[in-house]
């Protein structure tokens, strides 16, 4: 799983989280196993947690990106061993035969053992 978005720091863990409009923080696990540290199930596999924002270590946002063929890239998904990789560079997408996607936007999907992909985290305030 690639991650991607908005993440809080809390009890030593990281967790996909949004911002409420009461300056609240809703956390989201995929692990069954917190519930017994106060997260309540939402559907059969996600759980959610309202915390106050000054319970949260840091909120931060995590946006991906892999080095191709000595390159960067943007990274919008990964699966079945696969990665998505993004670019709105033109020359770079005519270099390594992205396919135009949108006006300004080409991917390819490549092996992920073809690339390595990072993220790049980004203090959120």
């Amino acid at each position: 799983m690639i991650r991607k978005g908005l993440y809080a720091a809390y009890n030593e863990r990281d967790y996909e989280c949004y911002e409420t409009e009461n300056g609240c923080v809703k956390l989201i696990s995929y692990d069954k196993g917190d519930v017994a540290n106060g997260f309540i199930p939402y559907n059969d596999t996600t759980f959610i947690k309202e915390v106050p924002r000054d319970a949260v270590e840091e909120v931060f946002f995590v946006a991906p990106y892999a080095t191709y063929q000595n390159e960067t890239f943007g990274v919008s998904a990964a699966s079945d061993g696969r990665v998505l990789l993004t670019t709105s560079e033109k020359e770079k997408a005519d270099k390594y035969h992205f396919q135009r996607t949108d006006k300004y936007l080409y991917e390819k999907r490549v092996v992920k053992g073809r690339s390595e992909v990072n993220g790049e985290k980004t203090p959120y305030s």
